[in-house]
């Protein structure tokens, strides 16, 4: 076929190439100044508390914009960078340290060191060592028991009372899909001797509440109907969405006697981010004594720094102390993602 199109004029060529040239220049200026960050995390309370709490105050610091896109979990969001090797087309996401490890492995997170976070340094060495060299823990998170007040007397101090007849059928069982079903297995499997390697009693009681239970939810936010209708008696959920809804629900929550896990709140920052000298500054930013503190009470988490002051009744519900963070379990990653995939299929096997 003839292309019968005409030549553009000369001018035209010119404007055009220059503003393919200007297209492909970095925002970025020296002291990060003029860039627009891309930050991807979770949504619904989470970004709302992120742009007032984090993205504002940052921009009005460093001059640095924040875009902020709502995604969905944090394994998903790990899926998007393995899938685009390394360059999602964000600069940073909100992620655990699951992910940090899994990105260290397949080096498709951008080094992250007190180099080039300094506040890095000021965080305990248990969550250092859970940064795998990729990125930043800036939470802790721990999973709790939430419990209708109505249905107990006083709080239950046992993760044994979901079993128990009076309770069970208002329990939900989390699938391990969503990390808080991992970390249920595993309170479960250890209550009759097991744990992560050994986790079939975690199973078996999985298996026997199944048979019971109110709900078998994918998500989190899946528990939220039970609670505004009141029909859950006892399951496990993570402190900061379950401090929100004591306070709008007749549900209150506690840390068993038995212990517990943490999951650790973490930023990653893709290998081919546009904009790595805004993202380290960003981290840096969010792991100051200032805006841990900030973030921490307003998301009701525990800091990923020690040595700030809380009100006595907040710090009773969270990980605030390195006392706490001592007595606090964190699960081995290598060992999470390793069998992860399996502990679903095994799930789905115990509550069919």
């Amino acid at each position: 076929m003839i292309n019968m199109r005409k030549p553009l004029p000369v001018v035209l060529m010119f404007g055009l190439l220059a503003i393919a040239v200007t297209a492909c220049t970095s925002t970025s200026t020296g002291d990060g100044a003029g860039d627009v960050l891309l930050v991807e995390g979770y949504g619904a309370e989470y970004q709302e508390l992120f742009e007032e709490t984090i993205a504002k105050p940052f921009t009005e610091k460093t001059g640095i914009q924040i875009q902020y896109t709502a995604g969905g979990s944090a394994s998903e969001q790990y899926a998007a960078i393995r899938a685009s090797k390394g360059n999602p087309g964000f600069d940073v996401a909100v992620m655990t340290s699951l992910e940090l490890y899994q990105g260290s492995i397949d080096k498709l997170l951008a080094e992250v060191t007190p180099e080039q976070v300094p506040e890095l340094a000021k965080m305990p060495q248990k969550l250092r060592d859970h940064t795998y060299g990729a990125g930043a823990i800036q939470e802790v998170q721990q999973v709790v028991l939430m419990y209708h007040k109505n249905a107990f007397p006083q709080p239950p101090t046992s993760w044994n009372v979901m079993w128990e007849p009076a309770y069970r059928s208002g329990t939900l069982v989390f699938n391990p899909a969503n990390v808080l079903g991992v970390y249920a297995m595993l309170n479960a499997a250890e209550l009759d001797g097991g744990g992560i390697d050994d986790t079939a009693p975690g199973f078996s009681r999985i298996a026997e509440l199944a048979e019971h239970a109110l709900a078998t939810p994918q998500a989190s936010a899946e528990a939220v109907p039970f609670m505004q209708k009141g029909t859950a008696t006892a399951f496990p959920y993570f402190d900061g969405r379950a401090a929100i809804y004591a306070q709008t629900t007749e549900y209150d929550y506690t840390v068993p006697k038995e212990g517990t896990y943490a999951l650790l709140g973490a930023l990653g920052i893709p290998a081919g981010a546009a904009h790595k000298e805004a993202a380290y500054k960003f981290a840096d930013y969010w792991l100051s004594a200032e805006v841990q503190q900030r973030w921490a009470l307003a998301y009701n988490v525990g800091p990923a720094i020690t040595g700030l002051n809380f009100p006595a009744d907040f710090a009773a519900k969270h990980i605030t102390t390195p006392e706490q963070l001592e007595k606090t379990k964190i699960a081995d990653a290598a060992k999470v993602m390793k069998n992860r995939t399996t502990w679903g299929q095994q799930w789905a096997e115990a509550v069919r």
